[in-house]
């Protein structure tokens, strides 16, 4: 396959540019970058001639079943969404209708340029199911909690191990991670239970941190430490995922600089929750990992990653007034190699480089009536993250393979799983 005459976004010297290149993959590989490659006999050739082509997206943290709940529950604080609007509906949930909005949500995210998703929620079978037949790369996970309950604590263990060990060796699409649920659910022996799990399969821990101001005094209460302290306590030998870290005082930002970690940023969720905005410049200017997540439907209400690097650089924005906020540049590192990084896959994806597999998408820049405000356009960069959204992605590739060109769902049949998802699900 050859990608030929798009603007190639690249990372240079710590930078982020453009560069008119065309890209040859091979094997799922991308195998040559140059000003001009012809092409062989034969050969898949996509003339990216006004256009943005870029590394595919990452979503670091997600919950993609719970399309279900798009657009449900406006209004409500985390405590209350979680216990008495979406844990009773989910203790009711089967399994084939896990399967069917886990695809409608992949569905979604190939349209709007995700190549690779970290997920965590239960009966992750059904979600893996869709992820293999769709082509994504996915990191999944079966969160462990156990509210004190011994008797579920055992279940969820057993529950994670028999999805991780039924797992296909051969698919390096599919990757994992041990996930108790957060530190405000997890006893301190659900928490020791997620190291051990995490050193026997060397698995990084993947955790909801610091995402409300109600869960710190819980914390307090169930383990008698501040929150970053039992990080410290139980995983300081790990790499972490900490999906939000909202609420992170100086104390809690010098934790962190100690501890293998980063964080999953998701803007989107934690303002429709109301759980304030994460100081995500603060956390960069100490050097700490920020990648970008959409978090589940249910409070991001979608899974468009272009849209929240957007909304990442306006609340940052809000914050610092013009003193010190994150940059175009810094988002859309945010929404791949920052993302590959905390995945721990940046030597496979996460940016365009020879030696890399091809998880590429193609993002239309080209000025027309349906697209207007990319003209004039000035600084693609800053037209890509502010003036673009996932409707503007036209082709998306994970290693090598395209899912989808000009629009057109290849992979799998898009009228099926909508008609699907309207008749079983609505």
């Amino acid at each position: 396959m050859l990608i030929k005459n798009g603007q190639v976004i690249l990372f240079e010297n710590n930078d982020v540019v453009t560069r008119k290149k065309d890209i040859k993959i091979a094997d799922g590989k991308i195998v040559k970058i140059a000003d001009n490659i012809d092409e062989e006999n034969g050969e898949k050739v996509i003339d990216a001639r006004n256009n943005i082509v870029m590394p595919g997206l990452i979503n670091t943290h997600a919950h993609i079943a719970m399309s279900i709940f798009r657009g449900t529950f406006e209004g409500c604080n985390l405590y209350t969404w979680l216990h008495e609007k979406v844990w009773p509906i989910e203790d009711n949930l089967t399994r084939n209708q896990i399967y069917e909005a886990s695809r409608l949500s992949l569905l979604e995210m190939i349209s709007t340029g995700t190549t690779c998703v970290n997920d965590q929620y239960f009966m992750p079978e059904e979600t893996r199911k869709a992820a293999e037949e769709m082509k994504v790369r996915a990191v999944l996970t079966r969160p462990l909690m156990d509210l004190g309950s011994e008797e579920m604590l055992q279940t969820r263990i057993d529950e994670f191990e028999s999805f991780y060990n039924s797992r296909d060796k051969e698919n390096d699409l599919i990757s994992y991670t041990v996930s108790p649920h957060g530190l405000y659910t997890c006893s301190d022996k659900c928490l020791e239970v997620s190291r051990k799990l995490a050193e026997k399969y060397n698995l990084p821990i993947h955790i909801h941190f610091l995402e409300s101001i109600d869960e710190i005094e819980d914390i307090r209460k169930i383990h008698g430490l501040d929150a970053i302290d039992v990080l410290e306590k139980y995983f300081s030998n790990l790499h972490l995922i900490l999906a939000h870290c909202v609420k992170a005082d100086d104390k809690v930002i010098e934790g962190l600089k100690r501890l293998d970690c980063g964080i999953a940023h998701n803007p989107v969720s934690n303002l429709r929750l109301g759980c304030k905005i994460a100081d995500v410049t603060k956390y960069l200017r100490n050097g700490i990992n920020v990648a970008l997540g959409t978090d589940g439907q249910g409070s991001g209400n979608n899974l468009d990653m272009l849209e929240t690097m957007k909304i990442a650089c306006l609340l940052q924005g809000g914050i610092h007034e013009n003193e010190d906020r994150i940059t175009s540049k810094e988002a859309i590192k945010m929404a791949t190699i920052n993302g590959a990084k905390l995945l721990k896959i940046d030597d496979r994806v996460g940016s365009i480089e020879e030696g890399k597999e091809a998880d590429i998408i193609i993002v239309d820049i080209e000025p027309k009536l349906d697209n207007i405000t990319k003209l004039p356009n000035n600084d693609l960069l800053s037209n890509l993250v502010y003036n673009t959204c996932g409707r503007d992605v036209l082709t998306t590739i994970v290693k090598g393979n395209i899912l989808m060109e000009n629009r057109k769902i290849l992979v799998v049949n898009d009228s099926e799983i909508i008609n699907n998802y309207k008749q079983r699900m609505l």
